[in-house]
């Protein structure tokens, strides 16, 4: 769908957009800054991305001319943040309101910007004020057809020193970073694709389950495969790279088939906890 601003007094026709309602309640994981803009990332994987995004606090002074407000890489003052609210001004401005532990903030951008989310949903405001959209499309990472690939694959030597790793711990994207940098993987796409393969092939085969982890315990999501796995694609590839680490997309602990894959002493570890450790980036269900 395509239509434009009809005037700066005039409420634009995005401000009550269900993607922009979609936002509300998302915690932003992860803030990155190139020559081609700014991205902000939630822990459902929705990115907005423009050519530079601005911090202020709530009827605070507008953002410093000298860019001292723009939010940076890994922004310690948005990571970690509730959107609390998502509208566009009369001028097509957005601004997300925050809840942050620096309190109350609004991160705003001018037109031009892009808000995508899961499975190819897309918001754009071009600078000359057009509209578009696009509802999201079907599943991109977790089709019938992969999950039942996944579930028959046999498990790689990479897949099995993951096992390893977990038999004494949660495991978290970090990992398979590591495992994959040692194997060899150089390129950010590399990262990107086998990453979220290789988590999926160890859930379908029912050796991870995903969940997160807050005061020290592991709980499971009451998740479906095919959500869980979709999401994992979905964040990974909206990250970026070899970038994902804890609390951006998920916790996984072995379940009783993973460390029976580990041979008979496995069955008796136990399960992995992270004593006083909190996971805010993806308590309640990856929000």
């Amino acid at each position: 769908m395509r239509s434009f601003l009809t005037g700066l007094t005039a409420r634009p026709p995005l401000g009550d957009h269900p993607m922009l309602a979609a936002l509300r309640g998302q915690t932003v994981v992860h803030t990155r800054v190139a020559s081609r803009g700014t991205w902000t990332v939630t822990a459902r994987g929705w990115v907005l991305h423009s050519r530079i995004q601005e911090l202020r606090r709530p009827g605070g002074p507008p953002p410093a001319a000298d860019g001292a407000d723009a939010v940076g890489l890994r922004d310690e003052r948005v990571v970690a943040a509730r959107i609390t609210a998502a509208a566009a001004e009369a001028d097509g401005r957005l601004v997300l309101t925050l809840a942050s532990s620096r309190g109350p903030l609004q991160l705003s951008t001018d037109p031009r910007w892009v808000l995508s989310g899961p499975r190819g949903a897309m918001l754009q405001l071009a600078a000359d004020g057009e509209v578009s959209d696009q509802p999201a499309g079907p599943l991109r990472h977790a089709t019938p057809e992969a999950l039942a690939e996944h579930a028959g694959s046999a498990p790689s030597r990479i897949e099995q020193r993951l096992l390893e790793l977990g038999r004494d711990q949660c495991l978290h994207p970090g990992h398979v970073v590591t495992l994959l940098a040692q194997d060899g993987a150089l390129e950010d796409a590399e990262f990107e694709r086998r990453g979220p393969a290789l988590l999926a092939r160890m859930l379908a085969r029912g050796e991870l389950q995903a969940g997160f982890v807050a005061e020290g315990r592991f709980t499971p999501w009451d998740l479906g495969l095919e959500t869980v796995v979709e999401h994992i694609g979905t964040t990974w590839t909206a990250i970026g790279g070899r970038t994902p680490g804890p609390d951006m997309i998920a916790w996984f602990a072995l379940t009783d088939a993973g460390r029976g894959a580990l041979g008979p002493t496995s069955l008796q570890a136990m399960p992995p906890g992270m004593a006083g450790y909190d996971s805010p980036g993806v308590v309640g269900g990856f929000r």
